[in-house]
């Protein structure tokens, strides 16, 4: 009996443990960490919401996260970053950084989503995911998740367009009648969306769709019915002007705010002139160690990309990219002509842009635009690769049954019947308006239709993106020493030649903060344990000639004479050979190598020089 106790308890435990998470998990049909930390991705979150997820994560992973605010909003809400790196393997700032932001336009929620989900897929997956276990060994990543922290908000928690509000709140006259933000979009019915009003009219334009669900244009020939006059948004006339919704809340666009190309027209006021915006590159500035940048907005499946200037003589900037559909769909050459200066830079961008083509399939690219925007901050003050991705868009990848790449008014009924059930429709009905009298309102989609992702969509599109980061993640600069040779070229002289490679796409510094002079030099320390390293250019003491010229002709042209401290700059997928000439009598001699790069990590390497004769 206590034989057969013991084997079912022993059978027990096995269970257990087999159906428990595996650290470092690599079966594909396994749990990867997403129930040790379960997050409903199906719903938008308030402020607090989303805040107060940010606080359980660093308490939930406290060895891989930390809060902190940059600054508050015009409203006094916190701007909380979330800086994700593995704290046993060094400080955030020792290591090569991406830097993620959601939401700079209040209405652009799904910006918060995205960079809430990454955080979560990091920290979730850190101890299951080889993959994710490396980056964050060797890497940091800054998420900011919300960003116009106010407009946010005011979206997610009360009726609104799915147009506003947009800008961060600063009072704005618009209707110049000497009051500010008096006559805002308003929920007149109550019904907690914002939509449009209209009136009976037997001359109006409009007329209810068959469905009764919508408000249609009335076409030559149409059936008879009620007609309908379109009055306007949802609101009242609160400055008796008789004009409805003209004055809505409002302010400065933050993505016209940055200081680069900074112009009056598109950013009002002066550059940085609102909290927002000043916190976030105040903070950014202080991070020379982000390589690269990602903006999520919304709307549009674009991936849009700083490049560097355009080389003078050259076509115009804004030309279709260039793609050779026959060899590969997701093939990606930027059209801009760069100058020499700048070439590493868009060899980087096309390669990036390839694979974020690929990962997000339905995207297209696009050059992005300056203007005071932070995407050409970020590149042009900075140095950081600089990336926009417009996030969602038109349904067409689920609703274009036809695939004529439109949606007509039928494949969209179909969609939202079949893929969200019907239910996003403000359904047009009677109400009494205190100053219109009887009216209907009605016949637009529901807030998250259109500019942000149905709730049944955040997912998808939130793991894509997570994705996506995660490749570039990857592809951060990794130093480290290849293969070497010793060749003896005289009596006692030697030259040692060492390759140092980064496999990786990104460079540790960009073309742009070379020219910036914002970027620490790699570098190499040398020691030989018995003779000398001939500095480069020195006279060798026992020919007289220059010790650099040794071998030139000899061995491989491309090497870079080195000495006891050579710096330079690796750039991305290559290798670089460094050549040591060492005066020794001592054929057991070690040259010491000690590679450090504040981007790309470190590496030693120990050459005995009789080792490779």
């Amino acid at each position: 009996m206590k034989r057969y106790i013991l084997l079912s308890v022993v059978l027990l435990f096995s269970f257990v443990t087999l159906s428990a998470q595996s650290k470092k998990q690599e079966k594909l049909g396994k749990p990867h960490g997403e129930t040790d930390f379960v997050i409903n991705w199906k719903q938008y979150y308030t402020y607090d919401e989303w805040v107060k997820i940010l606080f359980d994560l660093q308490k939930k992973y406290p060895n891989l996260c930390t809060v902190e605010s940059i600054g508050k909003s015009r409203m006094g809400r916190d701007m909380y970053v979330m800086t994700i790196t593995a704290k046993s393997t060094g400080k955030d700032t020792d290591k090569p950084a991406v830097w993620v932001d959601g939401a700079i336009h209040g209405n652009e929620v799904n910006g918060i989503s995205c960079s809430l989900y990454l955080a979560w897929y990091l920290l979730t997956r850190y101890d299951y995911d080889t993959r994710v276990y490396e980056s964050l060994n060797r890497s940091t990543v800054y998420i900011l998740p919300g960003f116009n922290v106010d407009g946010n908000e005011s979206y997610v928690s009360f009726p609104n367009t799915e147009n506003n509000p947009r800008e961060p709140f600063r009072p704005v006259d618009d209707d110049k009648d000497g009051i500010f933000d008096e006559d805002m979009t308003e929920d007149v019915d109550g019904d907690g969306e914002l939509s449009v009003m209209y009136a009976e009219d037997p001359s109006g334009d409009y007329r209810l769709s068959k469905d009764k669900l919508r408000f249609v244009r009335i076409a030559d020939g149409d059936w008879e019915g009620t007609r309908f006059r379109r009055i306007g948004n949802e609101g009242y006339d609160n400055d008796g002007d008789f004009a409805l919704s003209e004055d809505d809340l409002g302010g400065i666009d933050p993505n016209r705010n940055f200081p680069w190309d900074f112009t009056k027209t598109d950013g009002k006021s002066y550059p940085l002139s609102e909290p927002e915006t000043r916190n976030v590159l105040t903070w950014q500035l202080k991070k020379k160690n982000i390589l690269v940048v990602f903006n999520y907005h919304n709307i549009g499946r674009l991936i849009m990309y700083m490049m560097p200037p355009e080389a003078k003589g050259t076509a115009p900037a804004r030309r279709p990219p260039v793609t050779d559909k026959t060899k590969d769909k997701y093939a990606f050459t930027a059209s801009r002509r760069v100058d020499a200066e700048y070439s590493h830079d868009a060899d980087v961008i096309n390669k990036t842009v390839s694979s974020g083509l690929y990962i997000l399939k339905t995207y297209e690219p696009e050059i992005g635009n300056e203007y005071g925007e932070h995407l050409a901050t970020t590149y042009y003050l900075m140095g950081a690769y600089s990336f926009l991705i417009e996030l969602w868009g038109p349904p067409t990848p689920f609703a274009d049954t036809d695939e004529d790449g439109a949606i007509s008014d039928e494949e969209f009924k179909k969609w939202a019947e079949l893929d969200l059930g019907g239910n996003i429709w403000v359904t047009p009905h009677k109400v009494k308006h205190p100053q219109l009298g009887d009216i209907w309102i009605g016949g637009t989609p529901k807030k998250h239709i259109g500019r942000t992702p149905p709730p049944r969509y955040i997912e998808q599109e939130a793991e894509k993106q997570a994705l996506y980061v995660m490749y570039c993640i990857e592809q951060l600069p990794k130093l480290s020493f290849g293969n070497y040779s010793v060749k003896k070229v005289a009596n006692n002289l030697y030259e040692v030649e060492v390759e140092v490679v980064n496999d990786k796409i990104f460079p540790t510094a960009s073309d742009r903060s070379v020219l910036l002079k914002r970027y620490t030099p790699d570098q190499i320390q040398a020691s030989i344990s018995s003779g000398s390293i001939v500095n480069p250019g020195e006279p060798n003491t026992k020919t007289g000639t220059p010790a650099n010229i040794f071998g030139r002709s000899l061995y491989r042209k491309e090497a870079t004479p080195a000495g006891s401290k050579v710096e330079f700059r690796t750039k991305g997928h290559s290798t670089q050979v460094f050549r040591y000439t060492v005066l020794t009598a001592n054929t057991n001699a070690v040259l010491d190598l000690s590679l450090t790069s504040a981007n790309g990590g470190k590496d030693t390497l120990k050459i005995k020089l009789s080792d490779k004769l």
